[in-house]
């Protein structure tokens, strides 16, 4: 039995660089078909260590997102707002709070682990919220297949 544990361990291990977990939390009255443009926003009680593998999940989160019909804009007319977080650092936890409309919702980042929110700007309301853990080393075509499966179900599909 414990030759099987360690297999089936070491398995998960060697083939694994993301686990998306199930959607924190979806708001189930948001019509995201309105969603055409983003912005990135920044949780400001979040602080952003920016290295290597931040600049590659960015640059993978902004081809996914793409492939989603979300078009990137600067201007504050975004029909989206998109708050990436992570957390690449040795501290083992790592919270982060986002606020909406009067609460705030409050988040835990182990290491190695990346979260995205989707806030509507024009609710100021947080509709949508993912998780996956990530490993910084990895290849940047395995970083962009992990977000790929990190926004796997954005937009949610209608039930």
């Amino acid at each position: 039995m414990y030759k099987w544990t360690c297999l089936f361990a070491g398995l998960l291990a060697a083939g694994a660089v993301v686990t998306a977990q199930e959607p924190f939390r979806i708001d189930p009255n948001t019509d995201f078909s309105k969603f055409k443009t983003y912005a990135w926003d920044q949780s400001k009680n979040s602080d952003r260590v920016a290295n290597q593998a931040d600049a590659q999940v960015i640059d993978a989160l902004q081809a996914e997102l793409a492939k989603k019909g979300l078009t990137k804009t600067n201007s504050d007319a975004a029909s989206l707002l998109i708050c990436y977080h992570s957390n690449f650092n040795t501290e083992p936890i790592r919270r982060y709070t986002i606020a909406e409309g009067g609460g705030s919702y409050e988040w835990t980042i182990k290491t190695a682990q990346v979260a995205v929110d989707m806030v509507d700007p024009s609710t100021q309301k947080l509709i949508w919220h993912n998780t996956a853990d990530l490993n910084p080393k990895a290849k940047p075509r395995h970083i962009a297949k992990s977000v790929s499966n990190l926004l796997s179900n954005y937009p949610p599909k209608k039930t």
